[in-house]
């Protein structure tokens, strides 16, 4: 499960994969486990060694801020409310495998 692009709301993303935590960040200032870049239209995910569940869930991360941007959530976009929003993202990815919508390499044939 590692997609090259995702679409936001009519905006494609593409996304790329990193082995450094570091090399996550755009500006290459911070580690991070994923970042979405509005104007290069990228999300950057450190995907070394992780499972595609943790993969996926980073991705789905970027996606809500992508969403929270496009549709002005204050809520969503807040730094005091980032954890809420990691919370959201594991909650719903759990739910995706948890209930076969999303199969694991092992799972499919």
């Amino acid at each position: 499960m590692k997609p090259s692009s995702v679409i936001i709301l009519g905006i494609t993303y593409k996304i790329e994969y990193v082995d450094k935590p570091s090399d996550v960040d755009i500006y290459k200032r911070d580690s991070m486990w994923g970042q979405i870049d509005y104007w290069t239209r990228s999300i950057r995910v450190y995907a070394s060694g992780l499972s595609e569940e943790d993969i996926f869930g980073t991705i789905l991360h970027e996606v809500l801020h992508g969403i929270a941007e496009m549709f002005g959530l204050k809520t969503l976009q807040d730094d005091d409310n980032h954890d809420e929003l990691e919370l959201l993202a594991l909650a719903l990815t759990d739910v995706f495998y948890r209930n076969g919508w999303i199969k694991t390499e092992s799972e499919t044939p």
